[in-house]
């Protein structure tokens, strides 16, 4: 598994995983062994990421970067890849525009730039 965002209040995630070595139902079997209920709903291809932040060195700075996307109106959702530096931003686009959201992050202190399509 590359990445997971879990949605507690849902009971939903969305898992990135490296399909040469995992399937959906593998994955799904090795979280009912951890004695949770879980089933695949759909499959799609792995998103590509929005941004590139540097800097990405622990939880904290995580946390803070996911904070200060989700606070510009019109971000719907957030995934973040620590070791690459890339951020996945799931975001209304008649509302915000990557630039906005990098003019965010560098607000924020961070480095960041738009993931070329």
């Amino acid at each position: 598994m590359k990445r997971a965002d879990v949605r507690l209040e849902t009971g939903e995630a969305k898992v990135v995983y490296d399909d040469t070595k995992q399937t959906p139902e593998k994955l799904a079997a090795a979280v009912d062994k951890l004695g949770f209920q879980a089933s695949v709903d759909t499959v799609t291809a792995a998103p590509k990421p929005t941004l590139y932040v540097e800097g990405l060195k622990d939880a904290r700075t995580v946390r803070k970067l996911e904070n200060t996307l989700k606070g510009v109106k019109g971000v719907k959702g957030v995934m973040v890849d620590p070791g690459l530096g890339e951020v996945f931003v799931e975001f209304d686009t008649h509302a915000v525009n990557p630039r906005d959201l990098v003019a965010a992050l560098e607000t924020a202190g961070f480095r960041a730039r738009v993931a070329s399509p």
